[in-house]
């Protein structure tokens, strides 16, 4: 079904390009990134940037400074004409043959084939970034690249499988025991479209790059795209083919910021081009083979540095249980829960939390409310809340079957428990909040180095006795009110 799918999306490009020949050659010579535009396979130079640059070296202009530039003339050859330069090494990339404009920007369709071990990867985002994201790792192993910075492999034998799932179409089972902290799956993307083009372009150029994206990936991971579920199935011919592949994707896709593009920094100054972050909406085949709970088994984070999705157990589960994330807030009651899945995703969740008995699912739903009174009330710095309320804030994420989100209990009670000036209890929800908070959302975040900083030096931390110096000024504005 996959191949069928895969070769109608391709006449339907064919057709598309046939029909926007003229148009393309027009836009062809004020793009920056240009190359001949035959077919969806047409090679690509790109340049590859020296990275770091030497001492009082002026880094080098990228397409992003000037976007109608044309890239620089290559180096006169050499005298020993044998030996290549490694700028002139041919560039992994590959070129759509339409690209479509959203404002002043123009947006294409670039695939790289033999990313993450052959696996491959297509972007949709300007012939600026893509010259910017593809000269560093991970989407340029030959420069500068760390074993941290290099798309991560998942097991040869993965501890899950596809099965169907009674009204949930396919989703994965495990298929052996999982403990709690394991790590389940990391996966790169299928497509990465970028969020300028998400919002800007129309639906039907959208669609038309995304089709070139998911037909130039290699053919296995094409196929494990068109495969997925969408919210509405299209027609079976054409356009309508284009816009199936547009609808899988809007319907799996999760947002991946890719921060920290190169260093942006070099020695103590901003490099010119470089962006502290991009806003990307991805599709991951074996993600998205995820099904939805509002007390999931997995959390994952997103890491931009390997461009892949980490998925962890942050329960135990056994043999033949259904693996699931959540796709929307779950500290929502179920009413919000259920009317935000009917929207975005058509369906109404049936998992154990929205099908307990009325009685048992109207206690779930005051504890939700209760969480999100408590997280507001302890996150106000200017009272006395306690630490008693973090505590039972933990007890009701517990109830709940939170633990995708225990982390942020353990953060408040660490942060009241200095509060008070026990830095015992403090350091001991801290440590709590790292082993949670690392595996679901990763190390660059700022609870994480406040945690840390807390760890290291309780006394020194800005929540020291913070709460008890809060009380000790009502009480004094009470005493001066009564007086």
């Amino acid at each position: 079904m996959s191949r069928l799918l895969r070769l109608v999306v391709q006449a339907a490009l064919i057709s598309a390009t046939v029909a926007n020949a003229s148009s393309q050659i027009a836009h062809r010579g004020t793009s920056p990134f240009t190359c001949p535009a035959l077919d969806t396979s047409t090679t690509c130079p790109l340049p590859q940037p020296k990275l770091p640059h030497p001492p009082n070296q002026t880094p080098p202009q990228h397409a992003s400074q000037q976007e109608n530039e044309q890239p620089p003339p290559s180096p006169p050859p050499s005298s020993s004409a044998s030996e290549p330069k490694p700028s002139e090494s041919p560039s992994p990339w590959s070129r759509g043959p339409i690209c479509r404009r959203a404002g002043h920007s123009e947006y294409c369709a670039f695939t790289h084939s033999s990313f993450s071990s052959g696996t491959g990867i297509s972007l949709i985002t300007t012939p600026s970034r893509i010259l910017l994201l593809g000269s560093q790792p991970p989407l340029n192993l030959t420069i500068h690249s760390t074993p941290e910075s290099q798309p991560p492999a998942n097991p040869q034998a993965p501890p899950y499988k596809d099965v169907p799932i009674p009204g949930k179409g396919i989703g994965l089972v495990a298929t052996e025991p999982i403990r709690a902290g394991r790590l389940v799956m990391a996966a790169t993307p299928a497509v990465m479209v970028d969020d300028k083009a998400f919002r800007g372009l129309r639906k039907e150029d959208l669609a038309m790059l995304l089709g070139q994206a998911i037909v130039s990936l290699p053919a296995e991971h094409s196929g494990r795209f068109l495969n997925l579920s969408a919210d509405a199935r299209a027609a079976d011919e054409g356009q309508g083919q284009l816009d199936l592949v547009w609808k899988i994707f809007s319907t799996n896709a999760f947002r991946t910021p890719v921060v920290g593009i190169g260093a942006g920094v070099e020695g103590g100054e901003k490099i010119e081009g470089w962006e502290k972050e991009m806003d990307f909406q991805s599709t991951f085949v074996e993600v998205s083979r995820l099904n939805h709970a509002c007390s999931p088994n997995l959390g994952y984070y997103f890491d931009s540095a390997t461009l892949s999705h980490r998925v962890y157990a942050v329960k135990d589960i056994l043999p033949g249980e259904e693996l699931t994330i959540s796709y929307v807030d779950v500290l929502q009651p179920s009413t919000t829960r259920n009317s935000l899945l009917s929207k975005t995703w058509s369906f109404t969740c049936t998992c154990p939390r929205c099908m307990l008995e009325p009685h048992l699912l109207e206690e779930s739903n005051s504890r939700s409310q209760s969480i999100l009174s408590l997280r507001r009330e302890l996150d106000d710095y200017s009272t006395s809340a306690s630490p008693q309320k973090a505590e039972l804030l933990i007890t009701l994420y517990e109830l709940e079957g939170l633990q995708v989100r225990i982390y942020e209990a353990y953060y408040r009670a660490a942060l009241e428990w200095n509060g008070v000036g026990d830095s015992g209890r403090a350091v001991r929800y801290a440590r709590m909040c790292l082993d949670k908070g690392l595996l679901l959302r990763g190390p660059n975040r700022p609870f994480v180095d406040n945690m840390k900083e807390l760890v290291a030096d309780p006394t020194g931390h800005w929540s020291w006795r913070f709460r008890l110096k809060n009380a000790e000024k009502e009480e004094s504005a009470g005493s001066n009110g009564s007086s």
